[in-house]
């Protein structure tokens, strides 16, 4: 295979990769209050993540050796057109990939808070701890206990 080749099977592994972490994200969206799924998910995730540190090194690599230290653009712009329509797709859907990942990730991320705010809830509720109370005044110590936590 020629360097070329290899740039863009590289680069189609890594849409690869990330099209199972966009999988692996929307399946943690829909166990989000299984804490065994999830942790399995999570794992799942650390090894593409993974896979994906070895792919984008080795990406690295051929881009050193095929641009020669030119900034993407130029040397997207150096391309021939037939180059440029073969790796323009790929890269478009690398983009798309990587953005639809960082929105998938952040709305995962709030719903795991929200979850952990529900448990901390309910454990609170189960163990009679409460926090201090929203309207007493400091100092006063007649402070009455709630059941309502304002985090839900």
């Amino acid at each position: 295979m020629t360097v070329w080749a290899d740039l863009l099977a590289i680069l189609r592994a890594e849409n690869e990769i990330l099209s199972s972490l966009l999988a692996l994200g929307e399946e943690k969206q829909e166990k989000i209050n299984d804490a065994d799924e999830v942790i399995r998910i999570a794992s799942d995730e650390q090894e593409l993540v993974d896979r994906l540190a070895v792919v984008e090194q080795e990406r690295a690599v051929l881009y050193d050796v095929i641009a020669a230290g030119r900034e993407l653009e130029e040397w997207l712009a150096s391309l021939s057109q037939e180059q440029q329509a073969e790796i323009g797709p790929i890269i478009v859907e690398l983009a798309e990939n990587l953005a639809a990942l960082r929105s998938q990730n952040k709305l995962n991320q709030e719903l795991l808070i929200q979850s952990l705010s529900y448990v901390q809830f309910s454990l609170n509720l189960l163990t009679g701890e409460e926090g201090p109370s929203t309207y007493a005044r400091e100092g006063t110590g007649a402070a009455r206990t709630s059941i309502f936590d304002r985090k839900v």
